[in-house]
């Protein structure tokens, strides 16, 4: 017993040395993280700002330098631009300096210092951009590593002058059109005023070849501001059933007063009738009553008998529409999948799945629907597991039993479903069991290493 107590306490430290180098070892805090003023030509103006670090954190070494304003066309994030990249008619990167480039915090130290801004006499209209940087010093080493930097964006208007709020699209895609997954319809915009926007958002409309409305679409706007010369994109899904036709696609960037900036239309093809991902759903799982997990699209249905859980618990059924984990070798994904969420143990009688596969799925087996598969991601064993599934051509579904749940996908498998038996039910919802013994062994042997020691 002694032998395993000494095998215990290593790798209790080792996964404890894990976590501490997994987490952040330094966390900075800024005070004025952030400077949106009006401004006065032939001015100047002080910020006051701070940086501070817990108590508990290492002493560290940061560099506060003034950058030009970039941003990233995905997500508009803000970036900093080095001299060279800064070249647009909009920056205020020689406006700005700051009181102390370099400081040395000690744990739980706060050091203030300020931002100076002075706003030439020949400022001109609209609004100047830049950023400061705070970042650590050591940049490259493993003090960089675990310090966080921040970005401090630099937005000033030009008080009393012209502000021109306009924006151009440059470029208007449609993604690829898979059954069970969203159209994703991205828009570009060119911020062309020479003032930043907050809320700018993106509607799409669907028309037909005979000119008729089919669909329409928006996203929530970005927040971050769209900054003058700077082009972001804006995704938009597009969840609509279509025929097989040809479609028009129209966008209309808006600001937040629903001001129109510009439209811009494309058309798209679509070969095989889409099918748009189906509707989220949940259902109540008591341990009296059977119950049926059920989309109204009817392409997924789960039959719940009665006893299959020992409480009342809540379970929902939501469409999968981004990558899968790696399949096994032989195995290639179809286009349906989706997600249960509200069983994290396993169920005391197996519950019935069936799915209805679509052509995408048809068409990863080559047409044959016997190589059809359901499959189902066990989290614990980071792994698929290929369920003994029934294939029926005529209602073209596929139907498995199982006692656990979590994400799931329509396979195609070569040479045919060479599936393993689902696990048998023994558990109720609740905790891994598994790893519930697990953990209590070790305690066990721990605690009588520790008794004998």
């Amino acid at each position: 017993m002694l032998t395993g107590y000494r095998i215990i306490v290593p790798l209790l430290v080792f996964f404890l040395l894990l976590t501490a180098i997994l987490v952040p070892v330094v966390a900075v805090k800024v005070e004025g993280a952030k400077i949106m003023m009006d401004v006065k030509p032939d001015t100047t103006y002080i910020f006051p700002m701070a940086v501070s670090i817990g108590a508990h954190d290492k002493a560290s070494d940061y560099a506060a330098e003034v950058y030009g304003f970039g941003q990233s066309a995905n997500a508009g994030s803000y970036t900093p631009l080095t001299a060279s990249e800064d070249t647009g008619a909009y920056s205020a990167r020689g406006f700005v300096t700051v009181t102390r480039p370099l400081i040395h915090l000690n744990p739980g130290e706060r050091v203030e210092f300020n931002a100076t801004i002075k706003v030439p006499a020949n400022a001109g209209d609209g609004g100047r951009y830049a950023i400061i940087h705070i970042h650590p010093v050591a940049a490259g080493t493993a003090q960089a590593s675990f310090t966080t930097a921040v970005i401090v964006p630099v937005m000033l208007t030009i008080s009393g002058s012209k502000i021109t709020e306009t924006g151009t699209i440059t470029d208007v895609s449609v993604g690829d059109i898979v059954a069970g997954k969203p159209i994703t319809v991205t828009t570009t915009l060119k911020n062309t005023g020479n003032h930043h926007y907050y809320k700018a958002a993106s509607r799409v409309t669907v028309t037909d070849s005979a000119g008729a409305t089919v669909g329409m679409a928006s996203a929530s706007p970005v927040i971050n501001a769209v900054i003058p010369g700077q082009s972001v994109r804006f995704p938009v899904p597009l969840s609509t059933a279509l025929p097989p036709g040809t479609y028009t696609v129209k966008s209309e960037m808006l600001l937040e007063s629903s001001a129109v900036l510009d439209s811009r239309s494309t058309t798209f093809t679509v070969s095989e009738a889409y099918v748009p991902p189906f509707t989220a759903v949940n259902v109540t799982l008591r341990a009296e009553n059977p119950a049926i997990l059920r989309v109204p699209e009817g392409t997924v249905s789960i039959s719940f008998p009665q006893g299959a859980v020992l409480g009342e618990t809540t379970v929902s059924v939501v469409p999968v529409t981004g990558p899968l984990p790696a399949l096994p070798a032989g195995a290639k994904a179809g286009t349906t999948a989706f997600s249960v969420f509200g069983l994290s143990g396993l169920l005391t009688k197996d519950a019935t799945v069936t799915v209805r596969y679509a052509a995408g799925d048809l068409a990863a087996a080559g047409g044959d629907a016997k190589k059809l598969a359901l499959a189902r991601y066990d989290q614990g064993d980071v792994g698929w597991t290929l369920l003994q599934t029934t294939a029926d051509t005529n209602a073209k579904t596929l139907t498995t039993t199982t006692n656990r749940f979590s994400t799931w996908a329509v396979v195609a498998v070569q040479g045919g479903v060479a599936a393993r038996p689902a696990p048998a039910a023994t558990y109720s919802p609740g905790p891994d069991p598994l790893l519930a013994c697990s953990i209590l062994g070790l305690a066990v042997l721990a605690w009588g290493g520790r008794k004998r020691a």
